[in-house]
C-alpha cells in the first residue's frame, strides 16, 4: 500500500507512542525539521482515513492519556497492520534513496 506523504509522517509520529492530534502535529514538525506542516483539517481528515483503513486505533486506556488532557482529546495509536504498512513504506523509501544516491553519485548510471 503506497501511503500519502503526510500519512507516512503521521504513522511515523504515532510509532513514537499514542498521541492526540496536537502532539502528532508537533512530532511531524520535529521529525521533518519543520519542513512538513500538517494543518488541522488535513490531520483530522487523515486520522479518520487511517482509522477507516485499520492502520490506527483510538485509545482510551488509563495511563495512555496525559493526566492534563481533557475528555475532548482523542488519542490514537498504531495497529499491528499500521506498524507493518509503515515498516514496508520505510523500506521502500530506503530502497529508493539507495537508487537515487547511486544515480546521483559521480559516474552513477544515467
Amino acid at each position: 500500500m503506497a501511503l500519502k506523504k503526510h500519512w507516512f509522517h503521521i504513522l511515523l509520529a504515532l510509532a513514537q507512542g499514542p498521541a492526540h492530534g496536537a502532539e502528532v502535529r508537533r512530532r511531524v514538525r520535529k521529525n521533518t525539521d519543520g519542513s512538513l506542516e500538517v494543518y488541522p483539517a488535513m490531520l483530522y481528515g487523515s486520522l479518520e482515513d487511517l482509522l477507516e483503513r485499520g492502520l490506527i486505533r483510538e485509545v482510551n486506556e488509563e495511563g495512555v492519556r496525559s493526566p492534563h488532557a481533557t475528555a475532548r482529546y482523542r488519542y490514537h495509536d498504531l495497529t499491528p497492520e499500521g506498524r507493518d504498512v509503515l515498516g514496508a513504506e520505510a523500506e521502500e523509501y530506503r530502497t529508493m534513496a539507495e537508487i537515487a544516491r547511486g544515480l546521483l553519485a559521480p559516474g552513477g548510471e544515467t
